[in-house]
C-alpha cells in the first residue's frame, strides 16, 4: 500500500497517532484499558496502517452474534444444516437458543411448527438476517405468554388468531417480555476488530441512551472495545456527559417502509435535534425509505453532519437530492458485495437499476462514510473500510 493509500485507509480518522490509537494521556485517563487494546494489537502484528473507523455497527448485537448459532449461509445453506446448527447449540442462562442470520434461501419462509421441526426441546428465537424479524418455536411463544394473551405490535398471527413465530420489528417488547439479561461478553467481539486493524467504531442503534453508554464505557475501560467509540441514539442520549474515549453522535431514526411516521413528526424530531446541536442519521435501506428521508431534511433543513445510512437503493434523481442537500451516506461495501446477488433476485423490477449505488454517489460528489453493519454485514478492516473518495 502507498502513502495514499494509507492515508486514505485512517478512515477519516483526524489527528489519531501513526498507530492508529489515540495518543497517551495522564494516569488518570482510563490508561489500563487502552494499554491492554494497544497490547493486543501489538502482539498480534495486526495494524498495518493508521487504523479505520468502521462508521455503522451494532457492537451489543454483533457480540451477542458471535455467542449464538449461525443459521445463514455461507454457514449454513439447507435444512439439514440449520437442523444441525440449531440442535448443536447450547442454551443460555435463560435456557434459550438464539440463533442468527438466516435467510429464506435455506429452508424457505420459517414459522413456528417449521420450527418445532428442527427444534421443540427448548425456546429458540433466530433473527433473520435483516434483523428486522425474529422466529420463535413453540417453547419460545409459550414462554411468552403469546399463546396466552399476550400481543404486541408486530406479533403476526394466522386467521384463527393463533400466533405463527413471526415477530417482525417487536426488539424492544421481546427484550423487555424476557426480562433483564447481563450484557454480551465484548472481549471476543473486540479482539476481532483488533485483529482487523479497526480503532474506532460508531455504534448505529437507534435506542441507545444512559445504560448502554455505561455498558460500553464499563467494556472499553477493560480493554475489550476500540478506544475511540462514537454512540448514536436516542435524542435524550444528547444530555449523558460520556466519558474519555466515548462520544456522543447524532440521533438515530430508524424508518421502515412498512410502518413510516407522519412526515410532519419527523421533520419535528429533525428540527428538536439540531435545535439540542446534534445532527441526525437516518435508516433509509429501500427506495421508498430513502425518498421519505429526503423529503424530511428538504423541509427541516440540513445541519453539518447529517446523513442517511444504506441507501441501497438511490434513482439518479435522489442521488442529485442527495448531493444538493449535502448529506453524508454512509455505505456498506462488504455488505453490498455479499449481498447484490440476492437483491438483485429479490427487488422489484423498477428498482435493480439503482442498486448499491456507491459509485453513483461518489460521482456526484457525496461525502461517503464506510462501515460494516455488523452483525447484520461482515466485520472488515481497512481494505473495505477505508473511506470512498468522493
Amino acid at each position: 500500500m502507498d502513502d495514499r493509500g494509507r492515508a486514505r485507509a485512517s478512515g477519516r480518522l483526524a489527528g489519531r497517532s501513526t498507530a492508529g490509537l489515540p495518543p497517551a494521556r495522564g494516569p488518570g485517563d482510563r490508561a489500563p484499558g487502552i494499554a491492554r487494546w494497544r497490547a493486543t494489537a501489538a502482539a498480534a502484528a495486526v495494524i498495518r496502517c493508521a487504523g479505520v473507523h468502521d462508521h455503522h455497527l451494532h457492537l451489543f448485537a454483533a457480540a451477542a452474534a458471535l455467542a449464538s448459532a449461525d443459521c445463514g449461509p455461507p454457514a449454513v445453506r439447507d435444512a439439514a444444516g440449520l437442523r444441525r446448527a440449531l440442535r448443536s447449540a447450547p442454551r443460555d442462562a435463560a435456557g434459550w437458543v438464539r440463533g442468527v442470520g438466516y435467510h429464506d434461501a435455506v429452508s424457505g419462509a420459517l414459522d413456528r411448527d417449521a420450527l418445532d421441526r428442527l427444534r421443540d426441546d427448548a425456546p429458540v428465537r433466530v433473527q433473520q438476517r435483516s434483523g428486522q424479524l425474529w422466529l420463535l418455536n413453540s417453547p419460545a411463544l409459550a414462554a411468552l405468554g403469546l399463546d396466552a394473551g399476550a400481543d404486541a405490535p408486530g406479533v403476526e398471527r394466522d386467521g384463527a388468531g393463533r400466533a405463527t413465530g413471526r415477530l417482525f420489528r417487536a426488539d424492544a417488547w421481546l427484550r423487555a417480555r424476557l426480562g433483564p439479561a447481563p450484557p454480551p461478553d465484548f472481549a471476543p467481539l473486540g479482539r476481532r476488530l483488533a485483529a482487523l486493524g479497526v480503532t474506532a467504531v460508531t455504534d448505529a442503534t437507534a435506542t441507545n441512551g444512559a445504560a448502554e453508554v455505561a455498558v460500553l464505557a464499563a467494556a472499553q475501560a477493560r480493554g475489550e472495545l476500540p478506544p475511540r467509540i462514537v454512540v448514536m441514539g436516542t435524542l435524550a442520549l444528547g444530555d449523558v456527559a460520556p466519558p474519555a474515549g466515548l462520544e456522543i453522535g447524532p440521533l438515530k431514526l430508524a424508518l421502515a417502509e412498512a410502518a413510516l411516521p407522519p412526515l410532519d413528526e419527523l421533520v419535528r424530531q429533525v428540527g428538536e435535534a439540531h435545535a439540542r446541536g446534534r445532527s441526525v442519521a437516518m435508516h433509509c435501506a429501500t427506495r421508498v425509505e430513502l425518498l421519505f428521508a429526503l423529503a424530511a431534511f428538504e423541509a427541516a433543513g440540513v445541519r453539518r453532519g447529517d446523513r442517511l445510512e444504506h441507501v441501497h437503493v438511490a434513482p439518479p434523481d435522489a442521488v442529485v437530492r442527495i448531493a444538493e442537500l449535502g448529506l453524508t451516506v454512509c455505505v456498506q461495501p462488504a455488505l453490498v458485495a455479499a449481498r447484490r446477488a440476492d437483491w438483485e433476485r429479490e427487488a422489484e423490477p423498477c428498482d435493480r437499476p439503482w442498486l448499491a449505488p456507491i459509485a453513483a454517489l461518489r460521482a456526484a460528489g457525496v461525502a461517503l462514510l464506510a462501515s460494516s453493519d455488523a452483525p447484520f454485514g461482515p466485520l472488515c478492516g481497512a481494505d473495505t473500510l477505508a473511506p470512498p473518495a468522493a
